[in-house]
């Protein structure tokens, strides 16, 4: 095989791998990425095909082929250096360029045979230079790398011997030599061509693979992290699809509600949600299409039946492109926490509820009366309305007591209390115990003669009572007088106005022989 020949198969062969190597990079399933790979082989390439068309002839042309074939060469080292995962610095790869590049043209200045044997030299340093990065540190296939750091050397050592030959002996080399030098040169570049793309191809597809493979097993390891996050973290952890299945609950999750992890998945999260609740009509928000995090409080049904508080912290996933994926929520148990805030708030309720009731009767007492009546009497400026007072007082208490005792007398205000209750029975309107042995009713939007009706009404009822009072002299039973005001709201008029009022019309009702109302309009 003739030089030329030699040389048009190294530059075919360079540009086909070339090419090859753009392929596998741009290669959108499995991209493989070795850097100033695809340089070398152009740059080989490019070297090749100019020395197939100046063979045996020396001039600027043959000048920027030898560089080439020498970038390429060095270039080539970078690329098996990074295959055996070690760095090439910008700076070193750089400076090097440049000064190949630099003895590339100072070769110019010599005369044959020192120049090719100078071109030599650089070409062995650069061959030996790639088989020393591969047997250091081997990795994957140590008998890959074997291989094909000994071939490196063994061309290294060709064009060493070459260099030698020309720089040693320079006068065998021009004369007898030269047939030797350019037989053996091009087979041994031809041979390690042969040789390092196979193997670099081989060793670049087990670099993918196990690149391929440790990031599998890192997936996978960080799959088995978050599983074990999952599995024993202290919240509940529900996955929804969008059709609000749970598709995944962490045992926490599914113990919290008595089931197994088996048991609850394939489940409709609504179910969970007990009939009748209010957080029922909650749980639309859960599943809110807003890029927010919902929190908020909720009872779901354990499996024994029984209802359990938690806080909810739900989102909507979305994949790339915009689709909804499902829905991912955190619940925290609060049950313990929520019972004793609803326990509190009960005995806050029961407490205020104390403080405004009369522990005797059961009705409002005088605080709530005062407390009621002043925002019914501010209201009538925004309605402008009236409002009705009613004072009444059991007659001749003090004898009911002496008489018949202070047991009695209790029960006597406990049955006029629940008389009240039972007369009054507007929600607005109001029937307290005013003290002692008075009540007194609030009634607003309430004229005159409706007050009035009212409070016939609940004298007959202590009528009907027939509480025997011995020491009444108005009946043998207990009585009470009234004294009924209606009022509309004047700046000019005070609530002690209108207590006076009504109060003065009960005195009336006492003096006019008592068991009787009194009634009159309070004016501006």
């Amino acid at each position: 095989m003739d030089l030329k020949t030699v040389m048009l198969l190294l530059a075919v062969g360079s540009y086909l791998l070339g090419l090859l190597l753009i392929f596998l990079r741009y290669k959108k399933s499995n991209p493989q990425k070795i850097p100033f790979w695809i340089e070398a082989k152009l740059l080989q390439g490019t070297g090749s095909l100019l020395l197939y068309f100046r063979t045996g002839v020396f001039d600027g042309l043959t000048l920027v082929a030898n560089i080439m074939l020498l970038l390429g060469g060095a270039y080539e080292a970078w690329a098996v250096r990074v295959l055996c995962r070690k760095p090439v610095p910008p700076r070193f790869h750089l400076s090097l360029s440049a000064a190949i590049i630099c003895a590339g043209v100072a070769s110019q200045l010599m005369v044959e045979p020192y120049r090719l044997g100078f071109l030599f030299l650089l070409q062995s340093i650069l061959y030996f230079l790639t088989s020393l990065f591969l047997l250091c540190k081997p990795h994957i296939r140590r008998s890959l790398q074997l291989i094909l750091s000994g071939s490196y050397c063994f061309t290294g050592g060709v064009f060493l011997l070459n260099a030698i030959l020309c720089l040693g002996f320079p006068d065998y080399a021009q004369a007898q030599g030269s047939d030797v030098i350019f037989s053996i040169i091009p087979l041994a570049t031809f041979f390690i061509f042969l040789a390092s793309g196979f193997i670099l191809l081989m060793l670049a597809k087990e670099k993918s693979d196990q690149l391929a493979w440790q990031m599998e097993k890192s997936l996978l390891e960080a799959e088995r992290r978050f599983q074990r996050i999952v599995e024993t973290a202290i919240e509940g952890i529900l996955i929804l699809d969008p059709n609000y299945m749970i598709t995944f609950a962490n045992p926490k999750m599914a113990s919290a509600l008595g089931y197994y992890v088996e048991q609850i998945i394939g489940r409709s999260f609504i179910s969970l949600f007990p009939p009748g609740d209010l957080a029922e009509q909650k749980y639309t928000r859960f599943f809110s299409h807003d890029d927010d995090t919902l929190v908020y409080e909720c009872r779901l049904l354990r499996r024994d039946g029984r209802k359990h508080w938690f806080l909810v912290s739900a989102k909507a996933v979305y994949d790339e492109e915009g689709h909804l994926e499902g829905y991912v929520a955190m619940l925290t148990d609060i049950h313990e926490r929520k019972e004793m805030e609803l326990m509190l708030e009960e005995s806050n309720r029961l407490l205020a509820e104390l403080s405004n009731t009369d522990g005797l009767t059961g009705i409002a007492n005088r605080r709530c009366f005062d407390a009621t009546l002043e925002s019914e009497y501010l209201r009538l400026k925004r309605t402008n309305s009236k409002l009705s007072v009613i004072l009444l007082d059991i007659d001749y208490f003090k004898e009911f007591n002496d008489c018949y005792g202070h047991v009695s007398g209790d029960e006597c205000l406990r049955r006029i209390g629940k008389v009240l209750t039972g007369s009054v029975t507007r929600s607005l309107d109001l029937a307290a115990r005013y003290g002692g042995e008075e009540f007194a009713c609030i009634l607003p939007d309430t004229d005159l003669t409706g007050a009035v009706h009212v409070a016939e009404r609940i004298r007959q009822r202590i009528h009907g009572l027939q509480i025997e009072h011995k020491k009444s002299p108005v009946a043998p039973y207990v009585t009470a007088s009234f004294g009924v005001t209606t009022v509309q709201y004047s700046p000019d008029k005070s609530l002690a106005d209108i207590i006076a009022a009504a109060d003065k019309l009960l005195y009336k009702a006492k003096a006019s022989g008592r068991d009787r109302i009194e009634f009159a309009e309070l004016s501006g």
